[in-house]
């Protein structure tokens, strides 16, 4: 895997995350959301690369590690995204996300705001990781390598 398809996948996890940040700030959609963030984002930008031609055949290892680094990026958008949202929406409405969020960021216990958003970033690269692996195995179900590459062998005499 080149770097060129990491920046782009890291791009597109960015998007993602934020895509997900602007859905769940509607209230009763924050479960699927997260179960999106944990578990879905690696396939979907797989797919996404896959359908644009962006991304050749890649391997099970490849696919763990972009799955790992889409899980971690799509996370830290999510919250770079979602928590200034829900602190403009609580100067507002003081009632509407009263989940700790907006005394979490405040001065002193920012240092604890960015261990959770490492932590959960951390926690979705390892899930992630794996639905990637599973991605790259269903790509590579759909789409077989082709038969005039040959395997190169160096034999050391």
């Amino acid at each position: 895997m080149n770097t060129l398809i990491a920046k782009k996948a890291a791009i597109y996890a960015l998007i993602l995350g934020a895509i997900l940040a602007l859905v769940g700030i509607v209230g009763f959609l924050i479960g699927l959301v997260a179960f999106a963030l944990g578990l879905l984002c690696a396939p979907a930008v797989m797919f996404f690369m896959k359908a644009r031609n962006e991304i050749g055949f890649l391997e099970n290892q490849q696919g763990a590690a972009l799955g790992a680094m889409i899980g971690f990026c799509s996370a830290v958008a999510y919250f770079a995204i979602f928590t200034p949202l829900v602190l403009i929406i609580h100067l507002i409405m003081p009632s509407y996300y009263s989940y700790g969020l907006p005394y979490i960021v405040s001065f002193d216990t920012f240092w604890l705001f960015l261990v959770i958003v490492i932590t959960i970033g951390i926690l979705t690269a390892l899930t992630n990781a794996t639905t990637g692996m599973g991605a790259v195995f269903l790509l590579s179900q759909f789409d077989k390598k082709p038969d005039d590459i040959e395997e190169i062998d160096i034999h050391i005499e």
